[in-house]
């Protein structure tokens, strides 16, 4: 089997039948393959070796590769298998078929109040799980959040994510997800910045915009320097408070990821379910996962109603941000 961008796709990855192509681009493409015992499904990421190491987005990919298969967290998606063949690399990960938080506000989903919490609540989770082992994401963003067939969300793309997160210096991100430290600081706590992204996250999935006038990623850097960027927080109630908390300019002021779980917990007075602290059972302390309220139970039928629409959801182009939005 063979794709336009000329990455060469088996038509059997070793128990997996591949069944289509969900997507592609000039390194990879994915598909959809099936167990053919359990005829469970999975998503396969087919990556050309030599594009990849002709573009010198190999240590991006080893990056991803070695942290992703490491994590085992329900808001995290799982990576089964890697394998290595002379011309490319095959990644068998969980499939996600209720497409990202991006194409979903895109196509005119609209999440009630618990659901935003819920949703936010279970990323804030799997931060907090990676934010506990050293690890931050540097991309956070609506885009790297997939949703599964219950619709429970799940972060993807760690090729940015790097390890000892306290002390980071690259310069990384997208312009409009960035935190005022990346632009200013030599230094950053890679850990922080993730919490600014989710607040601009929290921000688009609450508003379906960002929380200032549509502009451009050069615009934002500018005043971030000039310190004259302005944050107007459209929504009000918990997701009001919450956006606030993440997005302090001051990152030694802005709230954890854990901090933020107990002030969600405190605001519904839910229990929380905290597991014995590091140096009670030698682990890292996890918060066992809330489930929240139920999430609408969507399907490829009910995904496929939600046509695009002409909206102010932040586009993955600023120079594309007044355009129709386009079907995908």
């Amino acid at each position: 089997m063979e794709v336009s961008c000329s990455i060469r796709v088996p038509k059997f990855v070793g128990k997996y039948k591949v069944i289509k192509t969900l997507g592609k681009g000039g390194f990879a493409v994915v598909v959809l393959a099936e167990d053919i015992k359990t005829h469970e499904y999975v998503a396969i990421k087919i990556v050309d070796r030599a594009e990849i190491v002709n573009h010198k987005m190999l240590l991006f990919l080893e990056n991803e590769l070695r942290l992703s298969s490491r994590f085992h967290h329900p808001n995290i998606v799982e990576v089964y298998d890697i394998i290595y063949e002379t011309d490319i690399i095959m990644i068998i990960m969980e499939y996600l078929p209720n497409r990202d938080l991006q194409t979903l506000l895109e196509r005119g989903m609209c999440f009630a109040l618990d659901e935003q919490v819920t949703i936010a609540y279970k990323i804030l989770d799997a931060l907090n799980y990676l934010h506990q082992r050293g690890v931050s994401h540097r991309d956070i963003k609506p885009e790297n959040i997939l949703f599964d067939a219950q619709l429970q969300p799940k972060l993807i793309d760690f090729g940015l994510s790097r390890e000892n997160a306290s002390a980071l210096s690259t310069f990384c991100g997208t312009a409009f997800y960035m935190a005022p430290e990346l632009v200013n600081e030599n230094v950053y706590d890679g850990r922080k910045s993730d919490i600014w992204a989710f607040g601009i996250t929290c921000h688009v999935l609450a508003a379906q915009r960002f929380p200032w006038p549509m502009k451009s990623e050069v615009q934002i850097i500018k005043e971030i320097q000039d310190n004259i960027l302005e944050i107007n927080i459209e929504p009000d109630g918990i997701m009001a408070e919450i956006i606030k908390k993440a997005l302090d300019f001051n990152p030694k002021e802005r709230s954890s990821a854990i901090e933020l779980m107990d002030f969600i917990e405190n605001h519904f007075k839910m229990p929380i379910f905290i597991r014995k602290s590091e140096t009670q059972t030698g682990k890292l302390h996890d918060r066992q996962t809330y489930q929240g309220p139920s999430l609408p139970k969507l399907d490829a039928r009910y995904i496929a109603k939600l046509k695009p629409k002409a909206r102010e959801v932040p586009d993955k182009l600023v120079t594309r941000r007044n355009r129709r939005i386009q079907s995908l």
